[in-house]
């Protein structure tokens, strides 16, 4: 009797303590059924709105000037005197250089004598014929021979004239060759004149563009080699298609009053070739793919995530025009948006 005592004290111990543990996991399970059971995927947003959209392409060229020359003596002698310095503004006419022409000095005196001669022979002769006295063929010997002289002095002025070289147009004397007392030849040029306050630089582009660019159009000009960028126009468009390589020449004027710019200077050309108004343009990181090559973008609508299937146009640097799809003032999926799928709900993050 004693023995059945002391089994039960036990088990009534036992049955108390289980109950309490039911009561205890009971209140925890109110404190946390407030607690939501569904959590959406955090996200950032992107919104979008219409806004103007610029496309350009870019080509090289090169600076020129129609006044760059090279200048040529146009007869053999030698150097008597250099009037100019390399770098020295010059006017058009001015004499650059001065060669030796004793030669040809030696044979107008010569004819000048001869001539005054034959200036008065043939006055002597006019004035007896006048008062009908003499011969017609004396008349007309000393006539003929005077003339016959006037011309051959003119013609040997107009070459003395070859032995003093003179600037054809205003400029820098960028370059003397030869020095005083060396021989200038008509097969070597003497200097270089140029005038760089007029200058455009010209560029190949291909004839994909001929129907998008015209004359007018606003072109960015860098100059890579001094860190300089030109706002101009394009003054004109080639009329011929280069057949080795498709391309078709464009000539932009350019500003150069500060003279910075040289001939052969190499420059970028960046030529607006589309343009729209109000365009729906994003990031391209935030354009997906699926696996049939179809271009998507995901949508935050109702908290939700909604995959939009668009169509892309043009891009310029890191941002692309959705041409369909899309109406420009959704609200996108920026980052987090990998990681998603249609439905998914959403968690949006400043």
């Amino acid at each position: 009797m004693r023995l059945s005592s002391l089994l039960i004290v036990p088990a009534f111990a036992l049955a108390s303590c289980g109950g309490g543990a039911t009561e205890e996991s009971e209140g925890v399970n109110d404190s946390t059924s407030v607690v939501p059971t569904e959590i959406g995927t955090a996200v950032t947003a992107y919104q979008l709105s219409p806004t103007t959209f610029n496309h350009f392409f870019t080509v090289q060229g090169v600076v020129e000037t129609d006044q760059n020359a090279l200048i040529y003596p146009e007869a053999p002698a030698r150097v008597t005197s250099i009037k100019v310095s390399e770098g020295d503004n010059v006017s058009k006419g001015q004499t650059i250089m001065t060669l030796d022409s004793r030669i040809i000095k030696n044979q107008v005196d010569e004819l000048k004598l001869r001539l005054s001669l034959a200036e008065t022979i043939f006055t002597k002769q006019k004035s007896l014929w006048d008062q009908e006295i003499g011969s017609e063929i004396q008349y007309l010997e000393a006539k003929n021979n005077f003339e016959s002289l006037q011309q051959n002095l003119e013609a040997v002025e107009a070459q003395r004239d070859l032995y003093t070289i003179k600037a054809p147009f205003a400029g820098i004397m960028d370059e003397i060759l030869p020095k005083e007392g060396e021989m200038a030849n008509p097969a070597m040029p003497i200097g270089r004149l140029v005038n760089t306050r007029n200058v455009y630089i010209k560029a190949d582009v291909t004839e994909r563009y001929l129907a998008v660019i015209k004359p007018g159009d606003e072109v960015e000009v860098t100059f890579p080699s001094l860190g300089v960028s030109r706002t101009s126009k394009i003054e004109r468009l080639g009329n011929y298609i280069n057949p080795a390589n498709r391309t078709f020449k464009v000539r932009i004027g350019l500003n150069n009053s500060d003279l910075s710019l040289k001939p052969n200077l190499l420059g970028e050309l960046k030529i607006k070739d589309y343009s729209s108004d109000s365009a729906a343009v994003i990031p391209t990181s935030l354009v997906q793919m699926s696996p049939t090559g179809d271009e998507f973008v995901f949508v935050i609508e109702d908290g939700k995530a909604l995959k939009v299937a668009i169509t892309t146009g043009m891009s310029q640097k890191d941002m692309i025009e959705v041409t369909s799809g899309l109406s420009g003032s959704e609200l996108l999926i920026q980052r987090g948006a990998r990681s998603i799928k249609d439905g998914d709900k959403l968690i949006v993050k400043s």
